[in-house]
């Protein structure tokens, strides 16, 4: 299974990828823009999401993928690992089309409970 790990933060790439690299395939991007352009040749089985990133904040950035008419990554799983546990940001994020959202810090078992359920395992 692969899975697309977007965000700024260069310790929170690094946490998600050595937590979750024995079980997936993992890339990285450090934006929005980087997941754009990787979102439209590689498919991936998953898209963990952080919201809050410079240029292009996840939400516009899930929308893109989910509005994008040739991507082939339109019904892709997305969740999002925030710090806001505000009410508007997590209802922005579901409208643009996430399908969770998990507040950091991320509790790895919890993801890994997520990444089942959404990947079949």
């Amino acid at each position: 299974m692969k899975i697309l790990v977007v965000d700024d933060n260069p310790i929170n790439l690094k946490f998600l990828f050595y937590s979750l690299r024995n079980e997936y395939e993992i890339d990285m991007a450090s934006g929005g823009d980087e997941a754009l352009h990787l979102t439209q040749s590689i498919k991936y089985d998953l898209i963990l999401m952080d919201l809050w990133m410079p240029l292009l904040d996840g939400a516009e950035t899930t929308r893109q993928i989910r509005s994008l008419g040739t991507n082939i990554n339109k019904q892709t799983p997305i969740i999002f690992c925030t710090t806001s546990s505000d009410d508007d940001d997590r209802q922005r994020c579901l409208t643009f089309g996430a399908n969770d959202y998990l507040i950091k810090p991320i509790q790895v078992n919890l993801l890994k409970e997520k990444l089942e359920y959404y990947l079949g395992n």
